[in-house]
């Protein structure tokens, strides 16, 4: 395989980048690894961490919510559905706690994803 073409090379990079308190190209990382793969839902929460890291709150929000949409429809091994992850839901909620957008904890809370995706305007 083309090492150039491999979006979890491209991750991993980011990975280090952000590691490495590089933020901005890890940001460049991780949207290759996403151009190549784009239902990676692990780069799409780095991806978002990174906008978090550099205090883009809303472009982080959005990316939470695409990843845990992204879960939300994904289907795992054996056909069982993926189960959202906690972790990127308590991200999620303190990303909105910066964005100072008490009105959307509630939603948070209940983990309604769709009333969230709607206000972001995310499909």
């Amino acid at each position: 395989m083309d090492k150039f073409n491999d979006a979890l090379l491209w991750n991993k990079l980011g990975a280090a980048l952000a590691n490495g308190g590089q933020s901005e190209k890890a940001v460049d990382a991780y949207y290759h690894a996403l151009t190549l793969s784009p239902g990676f839902v692990r780069a799409r929460y780095n991806l978002g961490i990174s906008c978090f890291n550099l205090s883009a709150y809303k472009q982080a929000v959005e990316h939470f919510l695409t990843a845990l949409k992204q879960q939300s429809e994904g289907i795992g091994p054996q056909g069982t559905h993926v189960q959202m992850s906690e972790n990127i839901w308590r991200t999620l909620a303190i990303a909105i706690g910066h964005l100072q957008r008490p009105d959307l904890e509630n939603s948070v809370a209940k983990k309604d994803l769709s009333k969230l995706l709607t206000e972001f305007q995310i499909e």
